[in-house]
């Protein structure tokens, strides 16, 4: 073992309990350790580690009011403060997993479990120093991005095939993958899963063969490795870079999905489940998602105002389409909405697209003539000669004049926002939204694709098969009504030999829906007025 000198090192001990506290503090006394201090919460140990660099930190994840110790590493990490090299511990009186998980992206060197007894710290301490002294040479090299340096330490640590042999394998990997070396980095892989199947070996596998672009052998790999360890959440990360980069964010969601079921306290994930599940329109995940998203962002420095407007645009959107599960949010998000300019400041942008968003909220909630007031001060500010709306904040506009009544202002608007951005696929495939037919060329394709598929089927008399496609495609597509009437009538035919209550249910809200969108003039209105009075004699017919 390396010689650890103890009395050379800095700790920093933080727990909200004094004779915790006190008792960490002899326990490293009487091991070597003499440059102690201490802190009481997370806020004091963050004015701590921006004063000097800690050696070693072991800091209790409940620390009373405010910061967890989860959030004391994020922000050690997040914004690289003098200690973020540090040794950190994470202690904790329960063994949640969630606890663990939510620290895993963070990567703290170790948990301890309370009570802690002086032997269980010495020894573990002694393990992880004694390892950081042995690859401090490689870590000091990769910092100095001295890369061939640091490929050649790891390789003689590993010709050594000491103790540390399987960091090294992992660092290099790592090193190669890095430098584009894929050939060199699968081959560290593949020593190692020839004597055990690893789940991080796995892992990097599937990222060699998804550098190289054979996805394929990427899927297999990742899947390996999530049979080997179903809580390697770096395996899930890959699976959803491949998804979001092949566009496929029904996937991606899904994928998104199991990593917070497995680390539900990590507000990344949450968020990043929140803004993908949005943008697929499916807003009971999205408000789900983001509701936690603003808890946990309460002390943390991940918190942003787009989780806390995200939070209240997926509740305004989920009242739309089922008001009995979206109304017992309206209040939690107007009051996420009134303190967001306490939390994030008075810039216009956000205070406009708040505001707007709270209007919409308010007029879900009955409260028209408020909606309306409020929407009558926003539009001021917004039509202000210095003020360039951003396109989000347009869109939201559009949707809180069509929420208190001004359809003809709303139709306006839109116009203006189309001509506004024509040409401009990112900001049009936003409008979309608003639209019932696609103005991008993106969706405009995606649509005409999920169409002719649900067709297909349709045609084919695979009522299930078309169900689902015309189901998926109204959820990406809310507004297309030709859409959501061609799903009706799959569901109308499927009944005529397999009747199910779940099918009926579906065919009633989406006509329900669809009534509430279309005029008596609308091209679509007769297709709907069938496909209703056939749902109705449907209906009377089995009582």
């Amino acid at each position: 073992m390396a010689d650890v000198n103890f009395k050379k090192l800095q700790a920093l001990i933080v727990d909200d309990f004094d004779s915790f506290r006190m008792s960490v503090v002899k326990m490293l006394q009487e091991i070597g350790v003499q440059r102690i201090d201490s802190a009481v919460n997370g806020a004091e140990a963050l004015r701590l580690c921006r004063q000097k660099a800690y050696d070693l930190i072991l800091c209790d994840y409940n620390l009373g009011k405010g910061k967890t110790g989860q959030q004391v590493l994020e922000e050690l990490r997040h914004d690289q403060l003098p200690s973020s090299d540090s040794l950190f511990i994470l202690i904790s009186a329960e063994s949640s997993k969630s606890i663990i998980m939510a620290a895993y992206d963070y990567e703290p060197d170790a948990y301890l479990a309370k009570p802690i007894t002086n032997k269980a710290l010495e020894q573990r301490l002694l393990r992880l120093f004694t390892q950081r002294v042995r690859l401090a040479p490689i870590t000091q090299a990769i910092k100095e991005q001295q890369f061939d340096t640091a490929i050649s330490l790891c390789r003689k640590e590993i010709a050594a095939k000491g103790r540390y042999t399987n960091q090294c394998q992992k660092i290099l990997g790592q090193l190669h993958l890095q430098l584009g070396q894929y050939d060199q980095a699968e081959a560290v892989y593949r020593d190692v899963l020839e004597v055990r199947a690893l789940d991080w070996a796995q892992i990097g596998m599937a990222r060699v063969k998804k550098m190289q672009g054979d996805l394929l052998s990427a899927q297999q790999w990742i899947e390996e490795a999530i049979d080997n360890n179903p809580l390697a959440l770096r395996a899930y990360d890959l699976q959803a870079d491949i998804y979001r980069e092949q566009q496929n964010y029904t996937q991606l969601q899904q994928v998104l999905e199991k990593t917070v079921d497995i680390s539900p306290l990590s507000i990344l994930r949450q968020q990043h489940l929140g803004d993908v599940a949005l943008m697929n329109n499916d807003v009971r995940v999205a408000a789900q998602a983001y509701r936690r998203t603003v808890k946990l962002g309460e002390h943390s420095c991940y918190d942003r105002i787009e989780n806390h407007l995200g939070y209240a645009r997926a509740v305004t959107a989920l009242y739309e389409e089922d008001s009995t599960q979206g109304k017992p949010m309206l209040r939690e998000a107007l009051r996420v909405l009134s303190e967001t300019e306490q939390r994030f400041g008075k810039a216009p942008e956000h205070k406009i697209e708040a505001g707007l968003l709270e209007c919409q909220l308010l007029a879900c909630n009955g409260e028209q003539q408020q909606a309306k007031e409020l929407l009558a001060s926003l539009q001021k500010l917004y039509c202000a000669e210095d003020f360039e709306v951003p396109v989000t904040a347009a869109i939201e506009m559009v949707k809180a004049l069509r929420a208190t009544g001004e359809q003809q202002e709303a139709n306006t608007q839109l116009q203006k926002l189309l001509e506004r951005y024509q040409g401009q696929e990112t900001e049009l495939e936003k409008i979309d939204a608003l639209l019932e037919e696609p103005a991008s060329t993106k969706n405009r394709a995606r649509v005409a694709a999920i169409n002719k598929k649900g067709i297909a089927y349709y045609e084919a008399e695979n009522y299930t098969e078309a169900i689902k496609c015309f189901d998926d495609a109204q959820q990406a597509f809310p507004n297309h009504i030709g859409i959501r009437l061609n799903l009706v009538q799959a569901l109308v035919d499927k009944m005529k030999t397999d009747p199910t209550e779940e099918d009926l249910e579906l065919a009633q809200r989406t006509l329900a829906r669809v009534e509430e969108m279309l005029t008596v003039d609308h091209d679509q209105y007769r297709r709907y007025r069938q496909l209703l009075d056939t749902l109705r004699m449907y209906r009377n017919g089995r009582r």
